[in-house]
């Protein structure tokens, strides 16, 4: 038993710091956004990332008994970090860092769902129902700029629906890595070296070309120190430690970091609506989470 309480405590205390570092993301890649486009920004990301984590990786892979399965490998590394960062980035640009954080922290409902598919993990009456009420609140909250006047053609719209589909592969990725049992710094590396040739290839298709602006670089450093090497290691080897259903849980607290740092230095405005929609998913979670 003390053994699996202290594989516990690390698990939440990696998890805390994911929540931390990816939380503060929101905003601060809301403001590069305003410097640089999608791709341009996550290549360079991935390439900074790659060069600062390939002695890490090296060393592990000499310490590593079994050989990890590239093929799988491959397919989580898309799934959990081009597939999943392009439609977040895009969605990002268009609508308020406030309503994407929102958003992405609701992700723990399709995750959930997913490890009751695919992991057989059980679900009581109460969780049912606080899911279905935290997705209702999600829902409200992504079509909020219909609301407002914008129509259902805006581009905040879009932004928000393109945030829900980067949750669902989010999702996906999360059960898959879990199912398979990935080992964490083999597919962080996979996951940093494969998006360099997905994000260029992004780049030449958009021909944006690879300038950058500095205002943007200061952004791009933070996420591809503290969102992508720490952020990223700290989640899997927290997920790997718990159930996924109660991992995913913490992504619920990334609007605690997100929210303040988006009113007082975006001076982003907070609807009616964004707030009945965040107490809504709030009552949602304590109801599912309350035991």
């Amino acid at each position: 038993m003390p053994d699996i309480s202290k594989s516990r405590s690390k698990a939440y205390l990696f998890l805390l710091l994911n929540t931390a570092l990816w939380g503060c993301a929101a905003p601060i890649i809301k403001h590069s956004l305003d410097f640089t486009s999608p791709e341009v920004f996550l290549f360079y990301r991935y390439l900074i990332a790659t060069f600062i984590f390939f002695p890490i990786f090296l060393v592990h892979r000499a310490h590593m008994v079994n050989k990890p399965d590239l093929k799988k490998l491959i397919i989580l590394a898309l799934l959990g970090t081009p597939l999943t960062l392009l439609p977040l980035f895009y969605g990002l640009k268009t609508t308020t860092s406030i309503e994407a954080s929102i958003l992405f922290s609701s992700s723990p409902i399709f995750t959930i769902l997913g490890g009751i598919i695919y992991l057989n993990e059980k679900l009581s009456k109460n969780e049912w129902r606080g899911i279905l009420i935290a997705l209702f609140g999600t829902l409200l909250i992504a079509i909020q700029p219909f609301f407002s006047g914008q129509g259902i053609g805006s581009l905040s719209l879009k932004g928000n629906l393109l945030i829900l589909v980067s949750n669902i592969i989010w999702s996906t990725f999360l059960i898959k890595s879990k199912k398979d049992h990935a080992d964490p710094i083999s597919l962080t590396f996979l996951s940093f070296l494969i998006s360099i040739p997905f994000f260029y290839l992004a780049i030449t298709l958009e021909h944006t070309g690879l300038n950058l602006n500095p205002q943007a670089i200061p952004g791009i450093i933070y996420m591809a120190i503290g969102g992508s090497i720490l952020g990223f290691w700290a989640y899997q080897e927290g997920q790997k430690r718990i159930e996924a259903a109660e991992a995913a849980i913490f992504t619920y607290l990334q609007p605690a970091f997100a929210i303040p740092i988006s009113l007082l230095w975006l001076k982003e405005p907070m609807s009616p609506v964004t707030i009945i929609s965040t107490i809504i998913i709030i009552s949602g979670v304590y109801l599912s989470e309350r035991r």
